[in-house]
């Protein structure tokens, strides 16, 4: 899977040794939610251990956007049956405006349907342009957490760790 060669970018299945990488671009793309009311020092001051990321790889199903040997986004995903749900998904500000992200979201999506499975969830801002704005644009609808109690679940640990309960939404992209 890859970028237009010309944008200089392309996508690719992330490797174990990828993951040393991803916290610096999960932080950078978090600063950027310090400039929205309300959010100043959430989104990307704990980033996702390097461990719990290599395990996440071992499944098989994360991606990174690559500009030579330089990592500049990931999307990271954990399957739950037979959903594939996106725990991290970052782009560094510096490559934002591309196309990496729809870049990664799409090849997820591709790869989610190409192994059987029915759906990509996720929980995200939803009022943010960059995140529920941008998912509904691909496809994705909102989900009401009563009717789906893992992402009530995902809901409620965000919220204990910080996040304002008012601003989450889950969502979903059925892809049977």
């Amino acid at each position: 899977m890859t970028g237009p060669d010309e944008a200089g970018w392309n996508i690719r299945l992330a490797r174990p040794d990828d993951a040393p990488a991803m916290p610096a671009i999960e932080r950078a793309a978090g600063a950027m939610f310090d400039r929205i009311e309300g959010l100043a020092g959430i989104a990307g001051q704990q980033t996702v251990p390097v461990d719990r990321l290599r395990r996440y790889i071992a499944r098989g199903h994360c991606l990174v956007a690559t500009s030579g040997e330089t990592l500049v986004g990931f999307l990271v995903t954990q399957p739950f049956g037979r959903e594939l749900h996106v725990y991290e998904f970052s782009v560094h500000p510096d490559w934002q405006g591309q196309g990496i992200g729809t870049a990664l979201i799409r090849a997820c999506l591709i790869d989610a349907r190409n192994c059987g499975f029915i759906a990509v969830t996720l929980t995200t801002f939803d009022q943010v342009p960059w995140n529920a704005p941008f998912y509904r644009r691909m496809g994705f609808r909102d989900v009401d957490p009563t009717e789906h109690k893992r992402l009530a679940l995902e809901l409620e640990n965000e919220h204990a760790n910080g996040f304002p309960a008012d601003s989450r939404v889950a969502m979903a992209s059925n892809i049977s």
